[in-house]
């Protein structure tokens, strides 16, 4: 969090605060001067993620962020230090190392024979859960007010997926709005406070692609499970947990085409062909039926699927393959074709 530059004779450090808007999150820095020659003015952090909040602070009270286990106290000269943490403090360059006891900041910087000006201030942060001391003339914060736009999610309905299936084609995020400040301390009192960046991030919405159809699944969701009544109905379950039900079950010839010669790219339906498309003869299967087929040899689990094409006569059913070697290999099966409800 720190970062130290050297400007004239004084020390600069950099501190960074973030209050998001319109969160609840807020940083505030505090900053008193005392007589005294060890009397250093203090900057502390003072968060709302510690056990306190800010509204339940009163007067001169103190608190970190609560990573080091310091407690609030009246004055910031009588900050009370956690024992036996790693405690680097740094003044007029020089930089000094050790365990904290149990004693205020004031008392450690005695113990440590260093001895602040009355217009010198500390600053105090937790790196590592350590303790970070800067005693110094001059302080520069940079302060981040942010204004935070939550992005939108945009569904995309496909009436070709099934009405449990969602998919996110795209993760969004919420847009920012933020302006750096620039605030320097100089001898106990704020001397800059100067706009000095802007940074804006635009939201992007998350699309979410979410099926429509309804009690069917696609064409490679794999099944666990088929139960048949004695009617010919029954029930489909999916290894996702998912049931399809059908009204009836038949054995069907099956056969297997592709696109390519005569064979255009586009159904009777007119629809784009695709695996999860087969032909039947309407007048025994109607268009637009929904089936699961699976070959009665083993051979092939065709699927899950739509009649949306023709070409075929009587008791056949022709599965669309998208190449011609699986067409050929397939050749003519003997299938039971479940017609879903």
């Amino acid at each position: 969090m720190f970062e130290r530059s050297k400007k004239a004779a004084l020390f600069i450090k950099r501190l960074t605060a973030v209050a998001a808007v319109p969160a609840l999150f807020v940083i505030a820095v505090f900053l008193i001067c005392l007589s005294g020659p060890n009397q250093a003015g203090a900057m502390y952090m003072v968060s709302n993620d510690g056990p306190v909040h800010v509204d339940d602070l009163e007067g001169s009270v103190f608190l970190t962020d609560g990573s080091a286990g310091l407690v609030s106290r009246v004055s910031g000269s009588e900050l009370a230090l956690t024992p036996g943490l790693w405690v680097t403090v740094t003044h007029q360059e020089e930089q000094y190392t050790t365990l904290s006891q149990s004693e205020t900041l004031n008392q450690l910087l005695e113990r440590l024979g260093i001895q602040p000006s009355p217009l010198e201030m500390a600053a105090v942060s937790f790196p590592d859960g350590g303790i970070d001391v800067q005693v110094g003339g001059q302080f520069v914060f940079y302060e981040h007010i942010s204004t935070v736009t939550e992005h939108e999610t945009i569904y995309q309905y496909n009436s070709d997926k099934p009405d449990w299936q969602e998919t996110v084609l795209q993760e969004g995020w919420d847009g920012e709005y933020t302006e750096v400040y620039e605030i320097i301390y100089e001898d106990g009192r704020q001397t800059v406070r100067q706009l000095i960046d802007v940074i804006d991030v635009e939201p992007q919405s998350t699309i979410i692609e979410k099926g429509t159809m309804d009690n069917f699944a696609n064409n490679s969701d794999p099944v666990s499970n088929i139960i048949t009544n004695d009617d010919g109905s029954g029930i489909i379950t999916l290894e996702n947990g998912q049931t399809v039900t059908f009204s009836s079950m038949r054995t069907m010839r099956g056969t297997a085409y592709t696109t390519g010669g005569s064979v255009g790219t586009r159904t009777a339906s007119g629809t784009a062909v695709h695996v999860g498309v087969v032909a039947v003869d309407r007048n025994v299967v109607p268009l637009g039926t929904k089936v699961y087929v699976v070959s009665n040899d083993g051979y092939c689990n065709y699927g899950f699927a739509i009649a949306e094409d023709t070409g075929v006569r009587g008791n056949t059913i022709d599965l669309y393959m998208d190449t011609n070697r699986e067409c050929i290999q397939f050749g003519v099966r003997e299938c039971t074709v479940y017609i879903l409800d």
